[in-house]
């Protein structure tokens, strides 16, 4: 396959530019307590509206410098490093739960939903964000990307997911899905 063919699908300014603004995006509408699921190196905590939230609950295995450094205010803020099940929270404990590039990257995706549905408040929302297989010729592209990140993470990786089908067989109503870039998507779902 050509270089250039696979340069796309390769990080650019461009691209993280996008990925921001579908960030902001989605963490405009978050308020109350919320938790992030492998929140990684902290990339979408300059989007959070802190005056609106009563806590927010960060978690990862391996929690980012930047994360730790950050000036969250007044909020309470814990920070969890672990992996995202189980979570050592009461039922219905969170009104928002935030998976940016989540469900592709952890081990046990549905294992995961099920912990989320249970610490969600009813009508508790799930932001996401995270790829998508594109269709068409595209798409055989992104096959040979996704065996790639297969590889380089040793299997824990699998941008081939699909997302939105994952959060409906976990029991989550789909409330938008929107697609960017050409194999990102993102939207919210409810816990019903």
């Amino acid at each position: 396959m050509p270089a250039k063919r696979l340069l796309p699908m390769l990080p650019s300014p461009r691209r993280g530019r996008m990925l921001q603004s579908v960030r902001q995006a989605l963490l405009s509408t978050v308020d109350g307590d919320v938790i992030e699921l492998a929140a990684g190196d902290g990339k979408s905590l300059p989007y959070y509206p802190y005056d609106r939230l009563s806590s927010l609950t960060l978690v990862d295995k391996k929690l980012g410098k930047q994360i730790h450094s950050h000036d969250f205010g007044a909020i309470p803020v814990t920070l969890l490093s672990q992996a995202p099940d189980p979570l050592p929270f009461d039922k219905c404990s969170f009104d928002h739960a935030c998976l940016f590039f989540t469900l592709s990257a952890i081990p046990e995706p549905y294992r995961t939903l099920a912990e989320l549905k249970r610490i969600l408040r009813p009508g508790g929302r799930v932001l996401f964000l995270d790829y998508t297989r594109p269709y068409g010729p595209s798409g055989l592209m992104f096959d040979s990307y996704t065996l790639m990140r297969r590889v380089v993470s040793r299997g824990a990786v699998n941008p081939s997911r699909n997302a939105v089908n994952m959060l409906e067989v976990a029991g989550f109503r789909i409330n938008s899905i929107c697609q960017c870039g050409g194999h990102y998507i993102y939207g919210e779902a409810e816990k019903v």
